[in-house]
């Protein structure tokens, strides 16, 4: 979308396997011309699918984003490895259970199911001292001992789990989850309670909140087209509840000021109703002023009253 001031806006790429989400942010710099960009979620080198850019100023908006994630991931039954992937070093190699069916993995898979408390892999991006996880592990200063008293257990969601296919030593599952959530550690702790370990084989990103797989460009096609592609619009991607403000409360917004509105006179129009919504965001609306311009993020005090308080979060655009 088009500011008065700046282009700014989500981009929604398909990652390749094989590269890292740093690799795709430096590309899309040198592809946009942009220094200011930020991602909605890292992925895994080996992992595929939707990674959520934010460009300019949209960057100050990524912590408003919806942040759940929807995976399709293939598991391989009977392999541990150091990494929790096919990619890491072998670990340990168990034979399967006998008779193993899919009833079998379905009672398995129920205790992964809503709010559950999750180990990380030992090579993660969790921060450590400054550094990531994984490059502390694979400098081979740090033993696996010891990297595992940095890890400790976090506390995620999954929303929904469904078994696609069980053909042993593979299955495929399909996964909605918060943010912060490991697939790799559901691959690995499934393998644990079925008896014969199990590491991650391939997995794709498939939704990030509002963000679905085919609203991606595929990084190749976006790195090598003539023109660059649009970026999508602030106003129908952040999810946030919107306010309109009129001329004068919208001057005030721009300098930072905490505004107070009387409904139905300094609003242009409004979309109070709206303003129940997930928790993360209940407190925050997307500022627009009356030509439809992002101005900013507000948190809002008194929603439902006559009197509404707006206080700015994030300013986009400032007074000129």
């Amino acid at each position: 979308m088009k500011s008065k001031t700046e282009h700014f806006g989500f981009l929604c790429l398909d990652k390749p396997g094989g590269m890292t989400s740093h690799d795709v942010v430096a590309k899309a710099r040198r592809r946009l011309g942009v220094k200011q960009i930020g991602h909605a979620g890292t992925l895994d080198p080996m992992a595929t699918g939707v990674m959520v850019l934010a460009i300019g100023k949209a960057t100050r908006l990524l912590r408003f984003l919806r942040d759940d994630k929807t995976y399709e991931a293939k598991i391989l039954l009977g392999r541990s490895t150091d990494t929790d992937d096919i990619e890491g070093a072998l670990l340990d190699e168990a034979p399967l259970p006998e008779n193993l069916s899919r009833e079998i993995v379905e009672a398995q898979l129920e205790a992964f199911r809503g709010k559950i408390d999750q180990l990380p892999p030992l090579y993660s991006a969790i921060h450590v001292n400054g550094e990531r996880l994984y490059d502390l592990a694979r400098t081979g200063k740090v033993s696996p001992d010891e990297l595992a008293q940095y890890v400790k257990k976090r506390s995620v969601e999954i929303f929904n789990l469904k078994l696609v296919n069980c053909e042993p030593p593979y299955l495929d599952v399909t996964v909605h989850c918060s943010a912060g959530t490991y697939i790799r550690s559901i691959a690995r702790d499934l393998g644990q309670a079925l008896g014969s370990g199990a590491c991650l084989a391939a997995l794709r990103r498939t939704g990030s909140g509002k963000f679905p797989i085919a609203a991606c460009l595929e990084l190749e096609t976006f790195m090598q087209s003539k023109e660059l592609p649009p970026l999508l619009d602030v106003k129908e991607h952040l999810g946030l509840p919107r306010l309109v403000l009129a001329e004068e409360a919208g001057i005030r917004f721009r300098r930072g000021q905490k505004v107070e509105l009387q409904a139905g006179t300094d609003l242009a129009t409004s979309e109070t109703e709206n303003l129940s919504t997930p928790k993360d965001t209940a407190n925050f609306a997307l500022i627009l002023d009356n030509n439809q311009e992002p101005l900013g993020v507000a948190a809002i005090e008194n929603a439902f009253a006559e009197t509404i308080f707006i206080k700015p979060e994030v300013v986009l655009v400032g007074q000129h």
